[in-house]
């Protein structure tokens, strides 16, 4: 009985922790913590609130897209993020995708990205920082308007 519990309550935490995405979503500085898988036929753009101290969150691809992009941008567009993908094809011919002076979209591209690829988000409170991994040379890029 009480190991149900416990059970119980660590599975809803659990939960809590991640959100499977299946169309456009708007991120809240609430979702502090959440993984989110990105998992639909057509793709779709999530927003991130506005930069907080040490507000974080991850993408990690579910199913891979192919007719469209999935993308992740900053609240109102902006050279926010920073940071790099990193891609274990060594076969690339170029290094991978770094961004120092601030972009504002994040993009799984489709026909590239697959299945596992992810992201990882965390504020300083002005940016965001960004560490990202993909099977696929420029799989993930980081882009400004």
């Amino acid at each position: 009985m009480y190991e149900d519990r416990l059970y119980e309550n660590a599975k809803e935490k659990y939960n809590s922790a991640a959100k499977v995405l299946t169309a456009a979503y708007v991120a809240k500085a609430s979702d502090h913590g959440k993984t989110f898988f990105l998992n639909a036929t057509t793709e779709f753009e999530v927003k991130l609130p506005a930069p907080s101290l040490g507000l974080a969150m991850s993408f990690i691809v579910k199913a891979a897209p192919s007719g469209a992009n999935y993308t992740v941008v900053t609240h109102n567009m902006t050279g926010l993020i920073k940071g790099g993908i990193y891609s274990c094809d060594l076969n690339a011919s170029n290094d991978s995708d770094f961004e120092t002076s601030g972009g504002d979209t994040v993009t799984f591209v489709a026909s590239a990205a697959v299945a596992g690829d992810r992201v990882d988000f965390i504020s300083d409170g002005t940016y965001w920082y960004v560490r990202g991994f993909c099977t696929v040379y420029n799989a993930i890029t980081i882009t400004g308007s």
